[in-house]
């Protein structure tokens, strides 16, 4: 395994990848949030699809986080440790304050047009953080507890431990804290993904085995919710076969994704970050202007989930300090 730090590039199917999970995301947030409004129905459809999704989207997330800290990184010694804990509180700490902050203000100014209420600021930024930032709260801790590795017998006990942390939360332990409960739900994937790069797992050319798992994550995705299946492992076991799928689809084809795909990539996080803090004033203000019909709803509701953070980032980088609130370690350098 190279000891050195390899010279950072753009990693296409890594970009690619979590595109694909953002879209998922703010897909499963917009459908959620109309169906709690009543403007559209709780039917089979959105009910398997959003169950469905929710198996893989944001594993898909800490699996690429993790393979980008096991390429790009070396945290093995408490120095090491310390400048990394100092790099992910900047550059995680500050977005998720910032935008977990804005969505509490925005659930609290409109409290009663809001389908999810919220607590207070210091329980919400410290204890239960608000969706989506929870991935951002628990990325971090995750990153905290999880030293690279140095060689494949390494990344081997890690995976050890990562399962091992998983069948904890699969036989019921670890949910009185959430913090505990999020690393010990979703080491695994991070790890999965550091593993990916010690192993030096070889994605590219994989296409078909890829479509192949992912027909049978369809069929299966399909059974396991008319059998009402909810608990266990098999929530796991379908993520684990829908990572592999896209993941593999995606590294085998990434040069058949265009330019929109490319364009996205530059904006995964801004639309990650805001969807939520579009979406919902625009529902609130087509209700209150007594606009109901949901294909207004769903028209202007997902273009501006998506248009909204663009143009917002396009203005915050514009006005450079702005953009500190999302890419903060742009301005500020830790070194290694």
């Amino acid at each position: 395994m190279n000891k050195q730090i390899a010279v950072r590039t753009r990693e296409k199917w890594v970009d690619d990848v979590k595109v694909i999970a953002c879209i998922l995301v703010v897909l499963g947030h917009f459908f959620q949030s109309m169906t709690k409004a009543n403007i559209l129905p709780e039917n089979d459809l959105y009910k398997w699809f959003n169950t469905t999704i929710y198996y893989f989207h944001v594993p898909l997330f800490f699996i690429c986080s993790g393979y980008l800290y096991q390429k790009y990184s070396r945290v093995n010694s408490v120095g090491s440790w310390r400048r990394n804990v100092a790099k992910k509180i900047l550059a995680l700490g500050v977005p998720y304050v910032t935008f977990s902050t804005a969505t509490w203000v925005l659930k609290k100014v409109f409290s009663s047009s809001v389908n999810d209420q919220i607590g207070g600021l210091g329980d919400t930024l410290l204890f239960h953080p608000a969706s989506p930032y929870w991935y951002l709260y628990a990325l971090f801790f995750i990153f905290i507890l999880t030293p690279t590795f140095k060689s494949v017998k390494m990344a081997v006990g890690g995976l050890v431990v990562a399962i091992a942390m998983k069948t904890i939360v699969l036989s019921g332990g670890g949910y009185g804290v959430y913090a505990v409960s999020t690393v010990l739900s979703n080491e695994i994937w991070f790890v999965l993904g550091m593993s990916v790069c010690a192993f030096n797992v070889q994605l590219k050319g994989r296409k078909v085995q890829g479509t192949i798992c992912g027909l049978l994550f369809m069929i299966l995705s399909v059974v396991v919710y008319k059998a009402e299946i909810s608990g266990g492992v098999i929530p796991f076991a379908m993520g684990l076969l829908a990572c592999v799928a896209v993941i593999l689809m995606v590294a085998g084809g990434e040069r058949r994704f265009g330019r929109g795909m490319d364009f996205l990539a530059k904006y995964t996080m801004p639309i990650f970050l805001m969807h939520t803090l579009f979406a919902a004033p625009m529902r609130s203000v087509l209700l209150k202007l007594g606009i109901g019909s949901s294909v207004i709803h769903v028209v202007l509701g997902l273009g501006i989930s998506f248009v909204g953070p663009i143009i917002a980032a396009w203005i915050m980088k514009k006005t450079k300090w702005l953009e500190f609130f999302l890419y903060p370690n742009k301005f500020v350098k830790i070194r290694n």
